[in-house]
């Protein structure tokens, strides 16, 4: 895998100065060894290098590697485009948690190392697809880690009906539901109640949030079903989000389409990653008796 890392793209935390300056740093390291080194345009003029701009399409093109500077906001940010590029995307943690990264920054220059000589872990993760309409002309989004069906005004329920695989199953009153793949199961689907789920499975994860009864709880969906939100009239605004990075005003009585995509995202890990090693460390779990 490494001999093959020639092109390689980074993604800086635009609002963050000290990713920005890393950067810059990381992308002089990398020209050194003979890589070409692309950034988008609008995070090459935040980072002081204008002369690595390139519009979108040519950021694309031919990718071998991106590299995530931030958090796990800007690794999501990343992972978006590394999917569509179908490249590997590893990300380096300037932020706090740092979940979906690989390294942090005192290891960084070492762990990209082992990376370009192909000596990491590659793995793959489910994605989300989400479509917003139906037929042809249906609108296509791609979630790392959740899709969310909420609302805008924070006064009022929205109701939302879900059936899987064409069939009833249930209707939510609430604040919304969380759509969540095993890798976002730490994340807003966590935060809302739901379980964490091991990233080496398939599932899809319906977490409820702010559910109005007593009765609703997350629930665990086959990755081969096929689930279909309906979002019912009322007053409420309701909206979509992908990954908290885009949100979409829906339509009253407009309904959404949720599968697992059919391609994976390539996420790259250092050698010794360790799924529940890093939920101790992420999450301060108490030490062993």
């Amino acid at each position: 895998m490494g001999e093959h890392m020639k092109r390689v793209g980074i993604m800086p935390h635009v609002y963050k100065e000290n990713a920005l300056k890393t950067a810059r740093e990381v992308g002089d390291w990398l020209q050194g060894k003979g890589k070409e080194v692309r950034l988008l345009m609008e995070d090459a003029e935040a980072a002081g290098c204008p002369h690595l701009g390139v519009p979108k399409e040519a950021f694309l093109q031919r990718l071998d590697l991106v590299i995530s500077l931030g958090g796990d906001g800007a690794m999501l940010r990343a992972a978006a485009l590394a999917y569509e590029a179908d490249a590997p995307v590893v990300g380096v943690n300037l932020g706090g948690k740092g979940f979906l990264t690989a390294m942090e920054r005192e290891r960084m220059y070492p762990g990209l190392e082992e990376v370009l000589a192909g000596r990491s872990l590659l793995q793959e993760r489910m994605m989300l697809e989400c479509l917003l309409g139906d037929g042809d002309g249906a609108e296509r989004h791609y979630a790392l880690n959740e899709v969310a069906v909420g609302k805008r005004e924070l006064q009022r329920m929205v109701r939302l009906e879900v059936d899987i695989n064409a069939r009833y199953f249930h209707f939510y009153s609430g604040d919304g539901v969380i759509f969540s793949t095993p890798t976002g199961s730490t994340a807003y689907s966590l935060s809302a109640g739901g379980p964490i789920v091991d990233p080496d499975l398939d599932c899809i994860i319906l977490t409820p949030i702010c559910s109005h009864s007593l009765m609703d709880r997350s629930v665990i969906i086959s990755p081969k079903s096929v689930v279909r939100v309906e979002v019912q009239r009322e007053k409420v605004m309701p909206s979509l989000s992908f990954d908290g990075r885009e949100e979409l005003a829906l339509p009253h009585g407009g309904s959404i389409t949720i599968r697992r995509a059919e391609r994976r995202l390539k996420i790259i890990k250092m050698k010794d990653y360790s799924f529940y090693n890093l939920l101790r460390d992420k999450f301060d779990f108490p030490s062993g008796g």
